[in-house]
């Protein structure tokens, strides 16, 4: 018995060892990659780059009623600008899954 526990208690200790050289070691490793990766700062540009431009309202309409044309009859529900839409899927969402509520009580 006295072998037997000795053995257990050095595999434990040989465990505790190697996890905690694995752990030094992954901590070295993420602490040296990000500074191999930096290169010099970059000059910065004499003047900031200009924004995209935006597309007219009448641009996308015409461009919306051509493909419509194109493509058959089908329906063009709503056309946004992205940062509103949020709205519209939350709306879409909450109306489709109330349209599947089953009835709870008594059948009249």
């Amino acid at each position: 018995m006295g072998s037997t526990a000795g053995l257990s208690i050095t595999v434990y200790g040989i465990a505790i060892v190697i996890s905690f050289a694995v752990a030094g070691l992954i901590r070295l490793i993420v602490v040296i990659l990000p500074r191999i990766g930096r290169t010099a700062p970059k000059q910065e540009a004499e003047h900031a780059p200009e924004p995209a431009p935006t597309v007219p309202h009448a641009h996308v309409a015409a461009i919306a009623a051509a493909v419509a044309s194109v493509v058959g009859p089908r329906h063009i529900i709503h056309i946004e600008d992205r940062g509103r839409g949020a709205v519209w899927t939350a709306e879409g969402r909450l109306i489709h899954q109330t349209s599947h509520n089953v009835p709870h009580g008594k059948k009249q």
